[in-house]
């Protein structure tokens, strides 16, 4: 990385150190990526700075020792999907369309989801998108509690925003359900890292093919999970049964976001809309937030990957 990059690099993040330290790792590993990121954090708020610093003290609590794996892990996530962009720039659609296709290239690959996994937990604070996502959920989800609740996250992957829910007084129980038994026990061991204390259920259960739980649920997350689905209105909807009545449920999911394991794409910000309240759910807010803070026209009409926020409760 040219000395210039790297002195802007440390003026945007000055006071944040955990960001500082895993931006250092990232760039050992790979220079030339240090224009990406100078746009990256150029273009975030105060508070989402402050998110990002949140989430690289806790992801560095999860990469010790291995940060130069994790960097390089992340290298080559990027990579993987620089691939799938041009095929789906080229094609107009995303490479694979079912569940089992994404299974036999992917989950069932544990060489290539160790690093895929690795990888993806760096994107969640170097990233434009994903750090907004993530300070909207910290700001305005997690605050706008006005009672206890109950706590609900499917796909919890890393555990991060189950970690940074718990962290909330009012957060009464926790729950996290996946599909995959080793995702949960990873999720678990990422926890425990982390230093977590409170009680977590972790369950796996499929919301496919599964029955309703008895209990409802104050706020429910899905994050990154719909477009790995091939039917995310199913989903939805049984997850519309699983809410109070005055509940919440916060939606995250990409449009135009090509990956190895995303197989249902959302194109606008409309059909993201449509999933939501075709499940039964009010919208009271939708959040759009493209790659590197570019304008969203530009990316929309250049199917650009954004991120797209949801606040819901049902209607």
């Amino acid at each position: 990385m040219s000395d210039d990059k790297t002195a802007e690099l440390r003026v945007l993040t000055a006071g944040r150190p955990h960001t500082t330290h895993v931006l250092e790792t990232v760039i050992a590993a790979w220079p030339e990526h240090a224009a990406y990121l100078v746009k990256s954090f150029a273009a975030r708020s105060p508070a989402m700075l402050d998110a990002t610093e949140a989430a690289a003290g806790a992801a560095r609590k999860l990469i010790a020792g291995q940060e130069a794996k994790f960097a390089s892990d992340y290298r080559w996530t990027c990579d993987q999907l620089r691939d799938e962009e041009l095929f789906f720039h080229r094609e107009g659609r995303y490479r694979l369309s079912t569940f089992a296709e994404a299974n036999a290239e992917v989950y069932s690959n544990h060489d290539y989801m160790g690093r895929y996994v690795n990888g993806l937990l760096l994107t969640q604070l170097l990233w434009y998108n994903h750090v907004a996502t993530f300070e909207m959920f910290l700001n305005q989800v997690l605050p706008n509690a006005a009672r206890p609740f109950d706590y609900l996250e499917v796909g919890p992957g890393h555990g991060l925003m189950v970690y940074f829910a718990a962290q909330s007084p009012l957060c009464r129980t926790l729950e996290a359900w996946d599909v995959s038994s080793v995702s949960l026990r990873e999720t678990r061991a990422a926890l425990d890292t982390l230093g977590l204390t409170k009680p977590v259920s972790l369950v796996e259960t499929d919301i496919l093919q599964t029955e309703r739980p008895d209990r409802r649920f104050d706020l429910i997350v899905i994050s990154e999970v719909l477009e790995h689905l091939e039917r995310p209105d199913v989903a939805l909807d049984f997850l519309r049964g699983c809410i109070a009545d005055d509940g919440r449920i916060f939606i995250n999911v990409p449009l135009n976001s090509p990956s190895p394991d995303h197989i249902y794409l959302f194109s606008t910000p409309d059909d993201v809309r449509a999933l939501v309240e075709g499940a039964g759910f009010k919208v009271d807010q939708l959040s759009l937030f493209a790659t590197q803070g570019k304008r969203l026209e530009q990316a929309l009409a250049n199917k650009i990957s954004v991120s797209a926020g949801v606040i819901a409760r049902p209607s």
